[in-house]
Order: structure tokens, then C-alpha cells, then sequence
């Protein structure tokens, strides 16, 4: 029904997909990439083409492109332009940098559920240390991982620190340091902070450090073998000592991570299988023999063939200087091989092999890899199910007109009306989408009015949609009872979405006599309706509505709390004699908090731009005074939570 529906879409003149399919007869039949945008000029799909006009025609007339994902796409699209390039390949990794930077909903993005952990390595710093992260930005500092487990990222700290004792501690600890740490002294970090540490040396061990990381240990292996025996013949038989410990060390840390995968070179293997229109990418990171990580990937099923997956999936797991291996062994063909190769290869800097194996060690890695995908696809595909039935029962009891695939919901967080924020946190699918969370700082309420703030934080919400042209989310959800709803009603009459799915939730209470007092359900209540509507007890639904208003009071209540961190912080450098605005940024800027304002010497506060010798030492005075180390650590700044954004 559909296809045929679609297929009358084409052929009725001034119909939008006859307009798009005039725009794709004016393409250029060269070499670039296509966009397709949706009618808020959203990019919703990029796509690379040897002939753009045969490409973009196949979408819209002629002989359509019969599959799924045309289906999806033509319904969507309002537009669709195009880039020349030079050569396929350039289309390739134009193709690649679009995506990247417009995260097209129809593209496929090598996305899982979790931001894993891994360890960020900057050698371009004077004395380099290792750390663990959970963001990779582009900042020119080298990056391994990442790591499924915490527990294996421990133990490999370990096994780095005890073989190379580079510095631990943090650079404003480091820079303020007057005397060696602890670890120094028990010989378990080189000690950068005393002198007479080799910068040489140093570097030389930060260069060890990456190859032992980037897989290359039997060459770091060899390389000091050669150095001991030379140290040896020099009689320099401690630095000969030294590094015959870390020749053990990383040997026995070799054979203890040893799978058996034939000989002991780098590769990859990619498995890709797919099932009732969803997809799973298992791949396994074996670094000389050993398999040192393992990444799923699930993806929604739109129409592409198992080779464009694969080539997709490689284009994106091996960009922004992944580390890549001698070979990548693959479950299927992917399409532009030759391509992939030659890329591969320029990012390496040496040939990159990929194969389908079809018998032989390297096949059974394949199928070991194809096992685990299926076992993952189908626990994901059972866990789909039930969210599919958690969503309708949603849909059922709230009166919805169908399943919401996206919720948004919304909290306020005050004390008294001072520090006042609001937060929204975006749901997809029945799982949060951090990416669409948001913070509001109230600009026009005082004191404290929740519903005035309520309105201000929604209003400002749903206009800014509403004027880019996205469509609403399908529940919009408030914390608290009647009173909340009747001002979100207020506020979606007022910005002419008055039919908006819109509902509110009031928190469970006791009630009854104080000796036969019980907790009532959770409430929701629905515009113009008396009654709340409540789930049955234990209920799944109710369970994910309610994961959902929490989050929101978490996301706000972590805002918050963070404001008052702040505040707390600079009422306390009120206090301090003889420092105005501007002394009190440059301190902040220079040491970051009062903790370590309170530890620097006399000489160190007034090294600092604006402060003086005589200003300098009678806040030291003040500092050295102050009661306790309570009163310290209640007003330096706590990390901030990753998963709180800037304030819209």
C-alpha cells in the first residue's frame, strides 16, 4: 500500500516529489554529493554519487530505487542539493565530513548506548601524564581506547605505571608542588616535580609508553633489549637493571592477555548481521594476538545493503586517527573496497588489508565475531519488544494519539526563589538522548514563583521550535500536579500549539490516619480531565515515566547545585582584604579555587597579574587564618557532572 501510494506521489504533477524530481534532472551527471533536507532545511541524509543526476533521479522518478530506505526519505525530503568533487574519493571523504558535521537521521552512525572510557596522552607537554576520559576532543593530544570495561582500563593503568613511572598528579598540583610526592619517594613515579630528572629521558619513556599502548610491544621489546645490552657493556648496570624489570613486566603482561589468533600482528574483525529490520556491527581489536577490546554497534534498518553498512561503519570507526591495523577481517564485501583501502592506508601510512576469509584461522575469528553479533542482536532485539509495549501501554492509559517515541519533560529547581533554574530532559525511544538535554537560567521571574518560572522555561522552549519548524515531541510532561498542567496549557495556547500532547505528573504520597497511613500511586493528569489517571502497581510504563521525571529533577538539582558552589565560593572572596573584581578573576584564572589560593606561598599570589607584594602578603595572612579545612572544601568546586550543558 505504501509503494503504491508513493509510486502515485511520483506521477502527479506539481506534486513536491515531481519539484524534486525537476531539481534532480538539473544535476550535473559528474562526480560529488548529494543533501537531502527535510522541510526545516534540516540536512536528513548525505549521500556520495559517481553521476549525481542518475543518483538523485533514482530517488524521485523514472526507475525509483526500490528500497526501504526511498520509502522512508521521499516523505520527508523538501529539498536537495549537491557538491562537485574532483574524484570519488574526494566525494568519499566529503561524504564522511558531512555526516560528521550534520548527523543526518537517516544516515548511519556508529553510535552505542555508553561513552566508554579511554586514556589521553599529550606528548607535546613538557612533562606528559597519562589520564582517563570520556570525551575525545580534537585537541592534538593522543587517545587509546576506548575501553568496555573499567576494569580492564584499571588493570592497564597499572601495568603502565608500574613499567613507566611517568608523573600522576594533576598539573595545578604539579606546578604548586614544593617538595616530591609520596609515589617519588616509594620509587613509583620518576619525580619531575625535584630536579635532576632528564627531560630526554622522560620523553623517551612517553614515546614507550605509546608504542606499548598502539599494540607494538615486541618492537618496544627489542628496542630495549638493545639498550640494556649497551648499558651492560657500560657498566651502567642499574639503568641495565632498570630496563631488564620492564622487558619482564611487559612480557608477562603479553602472555597474560594471550588469546590464540595465529601469528601476532594487528587486525580487526568486523561482523555484521541483521534481523527483522535492525542491525548489529560486532567488532574485535586483536593487538599482537591479543584481543585487547570488543564494541557493538546496533543500527535501524533503512534500506542499506550489508556491503554499504560495512563501508560505512569502517569509514567511521577508523576516522579521527584511530588507530589502524595491519588488517581488517570482515563478514561480507563492502562496497568501495580499493577505495577504503587507499584511505586506510594514507591514514596509516603503510598498505591495509581488507578481506572476507573464507576458511582457516582468520574465518573462525569471523564466526566467533558473527556468534557474538547474533547473541547481541537478539537480546537487543527482545529488549525492543518491550519497549515497544511499554510505549503503547503509555500511549493507552495517557490517551496519547500513538506511542511516544520522543518525550520531553520538565523540572525547576530553587531555593526560595534565589539561583533559580530550569531543566528539560529529552527522551527517544524510551532512552534518555543527552544530546537534547537543556538547562534554562530564569531571566524574568523573582522570588519564588514556580509557575511563573514553569511558564517562562516553556514558552521559551517551544517558541524557539516552533520558529525553526521542527515538530513537537509526541508527550510533553511536567513534574507536579494540576497547577503545573494548567500553566503548560497556558503556555502551548499561547504559542498556538494548544493540541500538543501534553500531560503532568504529581509524586506519590501518604495518606490516611497516622497509624494506617499508605502510599498512593503516582498521578498523571490530563488537561480537562478531573481524575488523575494512575498504572497498575509495578507497571513498566509507570516505571519509565517515572525514570523520566527524575532525570529532569537530577538534571536541574545537579545545575543548581553547581550555582551554589559558585556563589558560596565568591561570597567567601568578599571577604578577602584588598581584592576587587578584577584581582579576584585573575586569582580564579590562576589557581582555580580557594583551596589552592589558600596553598600557594606569598610569592606565588603576587606573581600573579594585578597583585602586589604588600597585597599579596596580607592575604596569605588572611588565608592562613581561616578555621579548618571544612570550610575549604564546602567552597571549592566540585567536578562538573558531564552531563550537564551550558544554560540556554
Amino acid at each position: 500500500m505504501r509503494r503504491q501510494r508513493l509510486e502515485q506521489m511520483r506521477k502527479e504533477p506539481g506534486s513536491p516529489i515531481e519539484t524534486l524530481r525537476e531539481r534532480a534532472r538539473e544535476f550535473p551527471a559528474a562526480t560529488g554529493v548529494y543533501l537531502m533536507k527535510d522541510a526545516a532545511g534540516q540536512v536528513i541524509y548525505v549521500g556520495k554519487a559517481v553521476n549525481l543526476r542518475a543518483r538523485a533521479s533514482s530517488y524521485f522518478g523514472g526507475s525509483p530505487d526500490s528500497r526501504i530506505q526511498v520509502e522512508v526519505l521521499v516523505r520527508k525530503v523538501a529539498d536537495i542539493d549537491y557538491v562537485l568533487t574532483n574524484t570519488e574519493k574526494e566525494a568519499f571523504l566529503l561524504e564522511n565530513a558531512l555526516i560528521k558535521q550534520h548527523r543526518p537521521r537517516y544516515n548511519i552512525m556508529l553510535r552505542d548506548d555508553k561513552t566508554y572510557l579511554s586514556i589521553r596522552l599529550d606528548p607535546r607537554e613538557e612533562w606528559p601524564r597519562l589520564t582517563v576520559v570520556r570525551k575525545r576532543p580534537a585537541d592534538g593530544a593522543l587517545y587509546f581506547g576506548p575501553y568496555t570495561s573499567s576494569l580492564a582500563l584499571r588493570e592497564t593503568m597499572r601495568t603502565l605505571i608500574s613499567i613507566f613511572p611517568l608523573r600522576r598528579c594533576s598539573d595545578a598540583c604539579f606546578l604548586n608542588r614544593t617538595r616530591p610526592c609520596l609515589l617519588a619517594e616509594m620509587g613509583k613515579c620518576i619525580g619531575p616535580c625535584r630536579t635532576g630528572v632528564d627531560p630526554a629521558h622522560y620523553q623517551q619513556m612517553v614515546r614507550d609508553v605509546v608504542e606499548f599502548l598502539r599494540g607494538r610491544r615486541s618492537e618496544l621489546v627489542e628496542r630495549l633489549k638493545r639498550e640494556m645490552q649497551e648499558k651492560a657493556a657500560r657498566m651502567h648496570y642499574e639503568d641495565a637493571a632498570r630496563l631488564r624489570d620492564q622487558i619482564v613486566a611487559i612480557n608477562k603482561t603479553v602472555e597474560r592477555q594471550r588469546i590464540a589468533c595465529g601469528t601476532a600482528v594487528n587486525r580487526d574483525v568486523l561482523a555484521l548481521v541483521s534481523d527483522h529490520g535492525h542491525h548489529m556491527i560486532v567488532v574485535f581489536f586483536y593487538r599482537e594476538g591479543v584481543l585487547t577490546n570488543e564494541r557493538r554497534f546496533e543500527l535501524a534498518d533503512i534500506g542499506q545493503s550489508p556491503g554499504e553498512l560495512l563501508r560505512n561503519a569502517i569509514s567511521q570507526l577508523y576516522d579521527n586517527n584511530a588507530a589502524v591495523p595491519d588488517a581488517i577481517f570482515l563478514s561480507a564485501e563492502p562496497e568501495d573496497r580499493e577505495l577504503l583501502e587507499s584511505w586506510l592506508a594514507e591514514g596509516r601510512g603503510r598498505a591495509v588489508r581488507l578481506h572476507v576469509p573464507q576458511r582457516g584461522d582468520h574465518r573462525r575469528l569471523v564466526d566467533l565475531a558473527l556468534e557474538n553479533a547474533r547473541q547481541k542482536l537478539e537480546d537487543h532485539l527482545k529488549a525492543g519488544y518491550d519497549t515497544e509495549a511499554v510505549l503503547g501501554e503509555i500511549a493507552h492509559k495517557l490517551r496519547l494519539p500513538g506511542p511516544p517515541e520522543t518525550i520531553e519533560c520538565f523540572d525547576i529547581s530553587n531555593i526560595q526563589g534565589s539561583l533559580a533554574v530550569g531543566s528539560m530532559v529529552h527522551f527517544v525511544d524510551g532512552a534518555p538522548n543527552r544530546a537534547g538535554y537543556r538547562l534554562f537560567k530564569i531571566r524574568t521571574v523573582e522570588g519564588a514563583n514556580d509557575f511563573a518560572m514553569m511558564h517562562e522555561v516553556m514558552s521559551r522552549r517551544y517558541r524557539r521550535l516552533i520558529e525553526s519548524g521542527r515538530p513537537l515531541p509526541d508527550l510533553i510532561l511536567v513534574d507536579g500536579g494540576k497547577g503545573q498542567l494548567n500553566v503548560a496549557v497556558e503556555v502551548l495556547k499561547e504559542i498556538g500549539a494548544p493540541d500538543a500532547p501534553l500531560r503532568s505528573i504529581a509524586k506519590s504520597r501518604l495518606e490516611g490516619e497516622p497509624d494506617q497511613r499508605r502510599r498512593t500511586d503516582e498521578r498523571f493528569f490530563l488537561p480537562g480531565q478531573k481524575n488523575p489517571v494512575t498504572f497498575p502497581p509495578g507497571s513498566r510504563a509507570v516505571l519509565l515515566l517515572q525514570h523520566v521525571r527524575d532525570e529532569a529533577h537530577r538534571f536541574a538539582i545537579t545545575y543548581h547545585q553547581k550555582l551554589r558552589r559558585r556563589r558560596s565560593l565568591r561570597s567567601l572572596l568578599e571577604e578577602l582584604p584588598g581584592i576587587g573584581e578584577a584581582r579576584k578573576r585573575a586569582l580564579l584564572r590562576r589557581f582555580g579555587s580557594l583551596a589552592r589560593i589558600r596553598q600557594a606561598s606569598a610569592d606565588e599570589l603576587a606573581a600573579v597579574p594585578g597583585m602586589t607584594q604588600t597585597v599579596a602578603a596580607d592575604l596569605h595572612r588572611f588565608l592562613a587564618g581561616l578555621d579548618g579545612e571544612k570550610r575549604l572544601e564546602a567552597t571549592a568546586p566540585a567536578d562538573q557532572d558531564p552531563s550537564v550543558s551550558e544554560p540556554v
